[in-house]
């Protein structure tokens, strides 16, 4: 009997990181049936955009919800849950914690004895020893608790806000896996795997074809700056001083500038007055432009697209530098860089091809 492996996918990055680690161990059609579920939220901006995922040699299930925890749930949506719950899975694999239809759905597949996975997302996995006590969080607990509730499903740990801020906090997880375990306290012990995403011909193929890659995207792919910039709910000025020092720095290089989904249009405003800058507007993973490149310079304040390395380029962290620095979320906690081919520097001196 075949093991059936599911993949609960509700970003981009998600998606990419999925393809990369299925193609990898579960590429056995006579041992593993694979099934993608692409959830996407009103609210979000994300995987709403052409996807080519007939290309996908699994099967994928997409579904649409309204979030609004003031709101339970239409009876087409909790039909889609109950029906996601019934899939009896060997493993199962999420990315994000702090989502009531991810408790739900642990809950239940918890009872089928099957083993439950959590993959990395962002920062939190190596930060958190650092984050301050967030109000807003706890509250965020508590509230999607009672919606948990308030939908008929059962709420196993109604005590979760005071571990919210750790990671890995949720009961039921069988197994953590990291692009840098080495990096990660593991504070309640569970059991570790390292995840070994990497650009070759096979992956940025299937990654091509799923997210219909089209190379005007990016047109010079040498020597060039590569920036990403990030939700910050900052007003830009730090990082148009230090794209204008490496403008003054190295003239001839292009700058592209990829911005988050969540960017603000006064920002991306900002941008478009930097000289010789192209601004990229595409959904496509940041990823999958990074792996494109050759003899550049990828950039940004912290962002974790930058985990997958890219030999034939630098990477740069800024985030340490002070000067112009009004950044407040940056000192909620002491960010910490996990990787070996990220450097963070304190000076736009140490940033060079």
């Amino acid at each position: 009997m075949k093991e059936k492996i599911g993949y609960l996918i509700h970003t981009e990055y998600h998606l990419l990181l999925s393809i990369d680690d299925a193609q990898k161990k579960y590429s056995d059609s006579s041992k593993y049936e694979v099934c993608f579920i692409l959830i996407r939220y009103i609210q979000f901006n994300r995987l709403k955009q052409d996807l080519n995922i007939e290309t996908l040699p699994f099967e994928v299930i997409i579904m649409d919800f309204d979030l609004n925890l003031n709101l339970k749930l239409s009876k087409e949506e909790k039909n889609n849950l109950d029906n996601l719950l019934e899939i009896n899975f060997s493993s199962f694999i999420f990315f994000q914690e702090q989502d009531p239809l991810v408790i739900i759905m642990i809950n239940k597949y918890v009872e089928n004895n099957t083993n439950i996975y959590l993959y990395q997302d962002g920062l939190k996995p190596y930060v958190m020893n650092s984050m301050k006590f967030s109000v807003g969080l706890v509250l965020h607990d508590i509230k999607q608790n009672f919606w948990i509730k308030k939908n008929g499903y059962p709420v196993k740990n109604y005590f979760s806000f005071i571990n919210c801020k750790k990671y890995a906090q949720l009961r039921g997880i069988d197994k953590l896996f990291l692009t840098f375990p080495e990096a990660y306290d593991n504070w309640n012990k569970l059991k570790l795997e390292k995840l070994t995403p990497a650009f070759n011909e096979k992956f940025t193929d299937i990654l091509k074809r799923v997210f219909e890659w089209k190379d005007s995207l990016l047109v010079e792919k040498e020597r060039v700056i590569f920036f990403m910039n990030q939700p910050m709910h900052d007003d830009g000025s730090f990082e148009i001083s230090v794209l204008k020092k490496l403008m003054e720095k190295y003239p001839k290089s292009k700058i592209y500038i990829k911005y988050h989904p969540l960017t603000s249009p006064i920002k991306i405003n900002k941008y478009k007055e930097l000289d010789n800058v192209v601004i990229i507007d595409s959904k496509i993973p940041a990823e999958l432009f990074i792996s494109q490149l050759n003899n550049s310079i990828i950039l940004s304040i912290c962002s974790t697209s930058m985990f997958i390395n890219n030999e034939n380029c630098k990477f740069y962290w800024f985030h340490e530098i002070k000067e112009n620095n009004n950044i407040a979320r940056l000192k909620r906690y002491n960010l910490i860089n996990p990787t070996k081919h990220i450097i963070s520097v304190k000076s736009t001196d140490e940033i060079i091809f």
